[in-house]
């Protein structure tokens, strides 16, 4: 298990048999460090090629106002097709359903959930269908 420290919030993760990043997110998260800690998580996934990131917030204080599209400034265009799903508590999921909105508005693919199941299915699907433009994409060409 690796950990990333940002300020007050912190990350452990590791990469799963599937390559995706799985990570656990704690601390207090604000909009002067959840942006950079998310950057680290995503750049530690592709430092290794993985098709996804699963997040989960616990032990956190989220302290997040509504978030807009230019948020999502610190997603370098060729990470912006990795999808990140974050499960939450339910006194958490209406800040991180903002956060995937404004993300989506981006062109960045994040989505919130209550529990891990769910969102693992969600995370495989959309690497599969990533997978599956790419092919297509090539075949086109």
């Amino acid at each position: 298990m690796k950990r990333i420290d940002y300020g007050a919030c912190m990350a452990s993760f590791d990469i799963d048999d599937d390559g995706m990043v799985n990570a656990s997110i704690g601390g207090l998260l604000v909009p002067a460090n959840a942006g950079a800690l998310s950057a680290l998580l995503l750049r530690a996934g592709a430092d290794h090629a993985s098709p996804g990131v699963l997040c989960t917030v616990e032990k956190a204080l989220v302290a997040l106002p509504p978030i807009d599209p230019k948020h999502y400034g610190y997603v370098p265009p060729s990470l912006r097709s990795v999808p990140v799903a974050v499960v939450v508590s339910p006194e958490q999921f209406s800040v991180y359903e903002g956060v995937a909105q404004a993300a989506a508005v981006s062109g960045t693919i994040r989505r919130a959930f209550l529990s891990r199941q769910p969102a693992q299915a969600w995370l495989r699907e959309q690497v599969r269908a990533l997978q599956a433009n790419r092919v297509w994409r090539t075949a086109r060409r």
